[in-house]
Order: C-alpha cells, then structure tokens, then sequence
C-alpha cells in the first residue's frame, strides 16, 4: 500500500474567496459539530436537490429547493475536511474513504434524478455521470501513481459545477429552456449543457490518461536504465 500522501492540487475561479470562507466557517463552528456531521449534512443536500428534481414535474418551483440543496451539499462536502484541518483532527485514510465514495454516490444519485425528471433526458444524464465518474477513477489512480490529487482542471472544480448547475435551474424555472428540435426530439438548455459537461469530463479523462501513460512510461523506462547502470 502506498502511504505517501497525495499533493492537493485545486485552481479554480472561486479557489481563493472559497478558502477563507470555508476556514471562517470552521473556526466559528461550534466544538460539538464534527467533520462527520457535516459530511452527513453533504448527503442530505443531495437528497433535497434529488426529490426536488422529481418533483420539479408537478412545478418549476421546486427548482429553488434543488438548489438550495446545492449549497447545502457545498456547505458540508467542502466543510467537513477543512473543519477537520483547522482541528488537527484528521483522519486521512477513513476521511479519503469516506468522503469520495459519497461524492460518487451523490454524483450517480443527482444524474439519476436529473434523467428522472422531465428538464433532462436520461440518457444525456447517464453520459454525464459516465463522464464525471470516469474523471473520478483517474484523480484517484492518479493520486496513488503520482502523488498529485487534483481536483479541479481548466479553472472548474466541484464548486464551479454547483454553481453552475444552479444557474440552469433558474434558467428553467424563467424559460421552459427548450432550444433545439432534432427529429421530433425536443432538447432544453439543461440537455446541452449535460452534453457540454459530459464531453468535457471524457475528453479530459483522454486527454489525461494518454499524457500521464506516457509521463509514467518515460519515468519507468528512466528507472529501470538506471538500475541497469548501478549493476
């Protein structure tokens, strides 16, 4: 097993406004709220986005309670580990664990949801989980081959995505978002930009993939000329 612990790497547009709220928040949490509760709150977030997409069918309304539960997701995913930091309580092993393997739940749930609802079509939302959950296996392999965890890439990290996310959801709650009709199939503003997102996520995850093969390749070809020269 390798221990070595991974270097974060997060650039993103909302990178250094984001870290000094989250490290506010910490220090004005009080001592009985824990990383894990605010992990669990995480999850309940996505439950409300989830039930309110689903129920987005009977009124556009409930697009304001998807969204809040967006930034109730936002408040205990990005919390949990910094309130964890600033108390020097970490638990890194059951921490990375615990919190990636929510983060690929709340991804299928919330794509299930938005292919369950009638803004999306399910089939454009399972390519975006595909996309995402694909981009998560290689942060991951990434992270255990060559030390670097990054999680954000062209400016855009799991931050970006909510906000983004929220803003299609007032869109449509204005505009029945419908922009294109291809062969009797209508497509909505939510549509393109699950198609967006989801070629995004895999032309990264290539484009990715072919140049770390390749890094690790050459430094694996290096190492083994060197061990053939000490001899």
């Amino acid at each position: 097993m390798n221990d070595k612990k991974a270097e974060r790497v997060i650039d993103t547009f909302t990178g250094p406004l984001e870290r000094k709220i989250l490290c506010k928040l910490a220090n004005a949490l009080p001592e009985k709220v824990l990383p894990d509760h605010l992990t669990v709150l995480a999850f309940v977030g996505t439950l409300i986005s989830a039930a309110a997409y689903l129920l987005s069918a009977q009124s556009r309304c409930w697009l304001f309670l998807a969204s809040f539960g967006f930034v109730l997701n936002w408040f205990g995913d990005s919390l949990d580990g910094t309130l964890a930091r600033v108390r020097h309580i970490e638990r890194e092993r059951y921490g990375y664990f615990v919190d990636h393997l929510a983060d690929a739940l709340t991804t299928v749930i919330i794509c299930l949801s938005f292919g369950l609802s009638p803004l999306m079509r399910f089939d454009i939302a399972m390519m975006i989980a595909i996309g995402y959950l694909l981009m998560n296996v290689y942060v991951h392999v990434s992270a255990y081959t060559q030390g670097e965890f990054r999680i954000s890439y062209m400016k855009f990290g799991p931050t970006e995505i909510r906000l983004a996310i929220i803003l299609f959801n007032t869109v449509m709650f204005f505009w029945d978002g419908q922009v294109l009709e291809y062969r009797g199939n209508h497509l909505t503003i939510m549509d393109l930009g699950g198609l967006v997102f989801s070629l995004a996520f895999v032309v990264i995850f290539i484009v990715s993939f072919i140049k770390t093969a390749l890094k690790l390749d050459k430094l694996d070809r290096a190492k083994k000329r060197g061990e053939g020269k000490q001899e």
